[in-house]
């Protein structure tokens, strides 16, 4: 039979086709495209000049103009920090170039990607530029620099620069340390390192070229055993200077990767480029110092070995004004006297130099404003002095706000004056130390930066966070134990310790182990009477007992008691803690019972009611003795209240606790009293 379709089997079949139709267009909506930073590359003076091509910003409300830096690599071991840079190859070829942007005051969720791709350059015919490096100084051998500050799930691309100031030309080993050991996660995973000059990574030198065993006395004759020149496979030992460096540096460092390099000749500098990865580990970390520390050590014992380390911040958005502390967790334990560094950093985002920066600083409770020394700072001048001299300097004060720290009489151009390339010259910073006081606030605190750029607006600066870390207090505990409402029975003493982490300024949990000890003791004499107990045997005969029932012995025993309390001190001197306890006590000891029997014998005559009993004979008196050994385990638990009088942070404290002891029938009351030292 043919069936015709109907309205409602027609729409079942084509609202999915639409469904389908529609899909993509409704992801793409939804969906945040990938941002991209491309360039183009234009022949220019024997050169080529790139030119990068950077998505639109987003401007955050408030902030100052949103702006992008960018970081450019060449391809032939050059690079630059410029808009637009020029670069001249001293060969003719293909190079993999590299363009790295990063936006700042920019509102948009996913930062631009870096973009790599192949150029096509001619030989230089006006010269080669000079290649870039990154050295603060003309002593240095080594030196890092980054593209930006390290945020959580960025690649972060680093320039090592290293050069021989020496006479000869070397080999030698580049190591790069990064992740500090004194941060409890790793902040950086390594992902690739690209070199130009014939460096090779640690291991796979190792692999392709094994040592070699050297005869040392062929070798000081500069000979092989067929007496060409000896292969120099094996690792020279290394120099003194090269080995503190290197073992200081993996005492502080999980982290480490070493390059082979060689024939670097008299006056040569050279770069790597290394890609790091942020870890989702950095976030908890965010606006503390971290460090990368590079080490050059050179196999020519007349080319002295160095080290570099930077300092960088983590940060959450790439902000250059900033504020940062070189410990986001300190410890309970030793933190007077602590002393924390702080570092400000700013950016001059104006349209001309400014003459004048304050920096407001908020001081947290705890710290000591009086102990407060700058340590270095750019611009770089001189301190005021009072009267104050002419000229650019740097005064410090102390305010009801706060630090200030204010530059006076400065040039510090702005990155969007004109003329301005080098967006270094535009930053400047201030670094300080502060000692926190004796009795500082075992809580987390912050700190912020309001800066004022002549007399513009403010800029307020993320919070620099430090917090504690949760520490571990024992605590040793000797006492005596009673009952209150037996003054005949005898107390108990017990020794025992405590566990509570170290953050005694809130409310805080304590574990405790005590083991009691009671010595054999008599149990007070119990006696018994039963009188008038008749029984009727025969005929009109009746027996008439009555007893004396004797009881006493002695008990001792030992238990141990596992107290679960909270606590809370109030102040340095007194705390208040609730909990209970399960105790089992170990009882041994001894029953004794003497039972006095005294039986008397009557008849009965009469008739009721005028029965009399008429005894026949003198009572009887039987005495039986009777001990047996005690040995129980049994399980008692209480509930109670505890007051701590002394040092209850950390030190000697009287305790006294009280509470009841459940049993099956009454709640029986009980008390300790002790002394505790806590660590």
């Amino acid at each position: 039979m043919k069936t015709t379709p109907t309205k409602e089997m027609m729409k079942a079949l084509l609202l999915p086709c639409f469904g389908l139709l529609w899909l993509p267009l409704l992801t793409a909506q939804t969906e945040q495209p990938e941002q991209l930073s491309d360039f183009t590359v234009t022949p220019e003076n024997g050169g080529l000049r790139f030119r990068p091509q950077s998505p639109p910003m987003t401007q955050i409300a408030g902030a100052p103009i949103a702006f992008y830096t960018h970081y450019w690599e060449f391809g032939d071991g050059g690079f630059s920090f410029e808009e637009s840079p020029l670069h001249v190859y001293e060969k003719a070829g293909p190079y993999p170039a590299l363009l790295s942007s990063t936006a700042h005051y920019d509102d948009n969720e996913k930062p631009p990607k870096k973009t790599s791709k192949s150029v096509m350059a001619a030989a230089g015919v006006s010269g080669n530029p000079a290649m870039g490096d990154v050295f603060p100084d003309k002593d240095k051998t080594i030196a890092i620099k980054t593209n930006r500050q390290p945020a959580s799930d960025e690649e972060l691309f680093c320039v090592i620069s290293y050069r021989n100031t020496g006479k000869y030309t070397t080999d030698g080993r580049l190591h790069l340390f990064f992740n500090e050991k004194k941060f409890s996660a790793s902040h950086f995973a390594f992902l690739e390192a690209r070199t130009h000059n014939g460096e090779r990574s640690e291991a796979l030198y190792s692999q392709t070229n094994p040592p070699l065993l050297p005869d040392w006395s062929v070798l000081a004759a500069g000979l092989s055993a067929t007496g060409e020149a000896a292969p120099l496979f094996f690792d020279p030992p290394l120099l003194p200077v090269a080995e503190e460096l290197l073992q200081k540096a993996r005492n502080a460092y999980r982290e480490e990767q070493a390059w082979r390099f060689s024939n670097l000749r008299p006056g040569e500098k050279r770069n790597i480029f290394v890609t790091l990865q942020g870890t989702p580990n950095m976030l908890r970390d965010t606006s503390a110092f971290i460090h990368l520390e590079g080490i050059f050590a050179p196999f020519d014992p007349a080319i002295a070995a160095d080290s570099f380390e930077l300092e960088i911040e983590i940060v959450s958005s790439h902000d250059p004004n900033a504020i940062a502390v070189s410990d986001n967790r300190v410890g309970y334990r030793g933190v007077a006297g602590k002393k924390l560094d702080y570092k400000v950093r700013f950016q001059n985002n104006g349209e001309g130099p400014a003459r004048k920066v304050e920096l407001t600083v908020s001081m947290p409770d705890g710290l000591n404003a009086g102990k407060m020394r700058p340590l270095d700072w750019y611009p770089k001048c001189p301190l005021c002095t009072i009267p104050r001299q002419s000229g650019s300097c740097l005064d410090t004060a102390t305010t009801a706000a706060g630090l200030v720290f204010t530059f006076r009489d400065i040039h510090l151009p702005g990155s969007h004056q004109k003329g301005v390339t080098d967006y270094d010259s535009t930053k400047g910073f201030v670094r300080y130390r502060i000692e926190a006081d004796k009795d500082i606030p075992k809580l987390p605190f912050r700190s912020q930066a309001s800066i004022v750029f002549d007399k513009n607006t403010p800029v307020v600066t993320n919070f620099s966070k430090t917090s504690f870390k949760t520490g571990i207090s024992p605590g040793l505990k000797i006492g005596y134990g009673f009952s209150p409402d037996s003054a005949a029975e005898t107390g108990y003493f017990f020794l025992g310790a405590s566990l509570s982490p170290y953050k005694s300024w809130r409310l805080y949990p304590q574990l405790e182990l005590l083991t009691g000890l009671k010595g054999k003791t008599a149990i007070p004499d119990h006696l018994t009477l039963i009188e008038g107990d008749t029984s009727k045997l025969t005929g009109d005969l009746d027996t008439l007992v009555s007893q004396a029932i004797f009881e006493n012995g002695s008990r001792g025993f030992v238990s141990m008691e596992i107290p679960v309390l909270l606590r809370k001190n109030f102040s340095k001197f007194f705390g208040l803690g609730l909990g209970g306890s399960a105790r089992i006590l170990f009882e041994n000891g001894e029953d004794r019972r003497r039972v006095t029997t005294i039986q008397t014998v009557y008849e009965r005559t009469g008739l009721a009611p005028n029965i009399k009993y008429v005894p026949l004979g003198a009572p009887t008196e039987t005495v039986e003795e009777t001990a047996q050994d005690v040995n129980t385990t049994t399980m008692h638990f209480s509930a109670f209240a505890d007051l701590t009088l002394g040092s209850v942070r950390a030190g000697p404290n009287v305790g006294i606790r009280a509470g009841g002891i459940f049993g099956e029938r009454e709640t029986r009351p009980f008390v300790q009293v002790s002394l505790e030292y806590k660590f």
